[in-house]
């Protein structure tokens, strides 16, 4: 009986110590996570404290508010201090999230790379337009328009990073941080003329906090994943900010990040086709094939037609499919484009999918250079191929060379010419040595 109850007693003891280990181990935990919150609360109060010592940001706020939320005004109202303050405010933003600020020469040369935009060190511009179009705007208008996503970015030069342009109600949760300063905000806006039009208001913005977190949240990512290296942004990017890495790619021809290309790629609406692939689909694959820079002049995108060979099989062909349609069918009919400019892109698409065949896994036969020589080089493609030394790829001369010598196997196909485009999958493979219709 002593044995059992001595037995019982040091249970009861190992069991109280172990409750207050929990307890103690809960309470530092408690007292931890408490102490977690405040320093995160007190970096918050340094950032909008921050914030708040701004010049004209109260001014300025004040100004925004009262014109409200709607968009027509703000190119008429908003000026070069909107953009000023815009920035500073971001910037305390940037350097709270730990961003870390390239130097000068880094940021060209990445400005360069993405953009294709070449920064002028003797400019006194603070802000220098990105445009999709690839057009040199230096409008001192600053329009908040995300209908194009690439008419809203600037390079912050100086600065050293990438902003939309936006509303100080859409980066900054202004009734929380200004609690007792009570805003105008009237329900109408009288302009220049005397006319009153009615007009919504930021507070009325059910989802305006919501929206200040998801615009703090792109600065910040946008920027890491672009001047830091960021991969870790990578994945919230392409969900919440889908439209403007895909710009990236088709826009501005950056593809050095072949995760970002895949992504692209993948996401291009690329459907199999019975004849001849649709002129929408061929437009989009254009885009992903080359792009203009600012001078006017064509890059094409290697890169590009690296990943298409990688994800071309004898199998699955889908994308050298869409090339030679692309060769047949689109790109004589690229109205931005002149002849030396098309010559170039039909030159590395030719050059890219003659290869495939002198690969015996695929077994085409004409589809490339024979078919483009014979049906759409005037003499004006072959001219300019010459002039330009055939673009120093290896093998071009004599392979085009090669095709002209080639028995014609189009002879009896010349109704696919009678404008309308060509099914050229019906014809183009070859299987012993009998050509297959």
């Amino acid at each position: 009986m002593k044995i059992n109850l001595i037995i019982a007693i040091l249970i009861i003891f190992l069991y109280n110590c172990k409750e207050d280990k929990i307890i103690y181990s809960k309470k530092n935990k408690t007292q931890e996570k408490s102490m977690e919150e405040e320093r995160k609360g007190a970096k918050e109060n340094r950032k909008i404290r921050n914030i708040k010592e701004i010049p004209d940001l109260l001014n300025t706020l004040r100004n925004q508010v009262k014109i409200g939320a709607n968009t027509k005004f703000f190119s008429n109202f908003y000026s070069k201090k909107d953009f000023d303050v815009l920035v500073s405010i971001e910037e305390i933003i940037l350097k709270s999230s730990g961003f870390e600020f390239p130097n000068q020469e880094i940021f060209d040369e990445k400005i360069k790379s993405i953009f294709g935009k070449v920064i002028d060190s003797q400019s006194e511009n603070s802000y220098l337009k990105i445009s999709s179009l690839k057009e040199n705007d230096k409008s001192s208008k600053y329009q908040y328009d995300y209908s194009n996503i690439n008419s809203n970015v600037y390079i912050v030069d100086k600065k050293n990073f990438i902003t939309s342009f936006l509303p100080l109600p859409y980066i900054l949760d202004y009734q929380n941080i200004y609690r007792d300063i009570p805003f105008e905000e009237p329900p109408y806006i009288i302009d220049s003329t005397g006319e009153i039009t009615m007009t919504l208001r930021w507070k009325d913005i059910e989802e305006l906090p919501q929206q200040v977190n998801i615009n703090q949240k792109v600065l910040i990512s946008r920027n890491k994943y672009l001047f830091n290296d960021d991969s870790s942004q990578f994945s919230w990017l392409i969900k919440h900010d889908s439209r403007f890495m895909r710009s990236l790619v088709i826009d501005f021809g950056y593809t050095e990040d072949k995760k970002l290309l895949k992504w692209v790629i993948e996401n291009t609406k690329l459907p199999n086709f019975y004849k001849h692939a649709n002129d929408n689909d061929l437009e989009e694959l254009g885009k992903l094939l080359w792009t203009k820079d600012y001078d006017g002049n064509v890059h094409i995108n290697q890169n590009t037609l690296d990943v298409f060979k990688e994800l071309s099989t004898p199998n699955k062909n889908l994308y050298i499919m869409y090339i030679a349609e692309y060769l047949a069918n689109k790109l004589e009919h690229e109205k931005e484009l002149n002849i030396s400019l098309k010559a170039k892109i039909a030159a590395y698409l030719l050059y890219w999918g003659e290869s495939f065949k002198y690969d015996k896994c695929y077994n085409y036969n004409q589809m490339f250079m024979g078919h483009f020589y014979r049906y759409k080089d005037d003499g004006r493609y072959e001219k300019e191929f010459k002039k330009n030394n055939y673009y120093g790829l290896h093998k071009f001369k004599e392979w085009y060379e090669a095709s002209k010598r080639e028995k014609n196997i189009f002879n009896h196909y010349d109704y696919y010419l009678e404008g309308v485009p060509q099914p050229i999958d019906y014809y183009l493979y070859s299987k012993n040595n009998k050509y297959v219709i």
